[in-house]
């Protein structure tokens, strides 16, 4: 009996170190940079595209809470998996412990996902309807281009601050970082 308790405590006392243990550097800069390399990616009609991609190849499709799968719309797509996914990448960064150095690029990035996710909840909203309304390519092309003319600079001057903040950062902890 005692030699079960003390197994236990090891293994507790193991996982405790494992989980209290901080995020390295090179984690940091992968939840906070490569994670919005996405938001990048698919910003604006780009993400549409890859919709389209899947659903010509029967691959737009998200799963229920039972796990069952089902054909997805633009819009069900949307909200079922792409803004999830973003929430959750979100979630990750804001778990990141701050400190001086951490700072800045950790705040950044909040505030870049939190400004796409709106984006999403709004903008990319709209535009999926209409791709599941059938509307005309020129109808969303039109939607598209508005979308951009009022949120393109906004977002490139978010994610330059971004960047700004991962190259100081990478190169305070000795990160190799290269942006193409």
């Amino acid at each position: 009996m005692k030699r079960v308790k003390s197994i236990l405590t090891i293994i507790v006392v193991c996982i405790l170190f494992v989980s209290c243990q901080k995020e390295t550097p090179q984690k940091v800069v992968e939840k906070t940079v490569l994670k919005a390399n996405l938001l990048t990616a698919n910003y604006g009609i780009g993400y549409f595209e890859q919709l389209k991609e899947l659903q010509k190849n029967e691959y737009l499709k998200y799963y229920d809470n039972d796990g069952e799968e089902y054909a997805a719309t633009y819009s069900q797509y949307l909200h079922r998996v792409t803004i999830p996914d973003l929430e959750r990448s979100l979630r990750d960064i804001q778990k990141l412990e701050v400190n001086e150095d951490s700072k800045e690029l950790i705040s950044t990035s909040i505030e870049l996902f939190e400004y796409c996710i709106d984006l999403y909840k709004k903008d990319y909203a709209e535009i999926a309807y209409m791709y599941d309304e059938g509307k005309t390519q020129q109808e969303i092309n039109q939607l598209i281009k508005e979308f951009k003319a009022k949120s393109l600079e906004e977002f490139k001057e978010r994610n330059l601050k971004l960047d700004e903040a991962a190259k100081i950062y990478a190169e305070k902890k000795g990160v190799k970082l290269k942006f193409v």
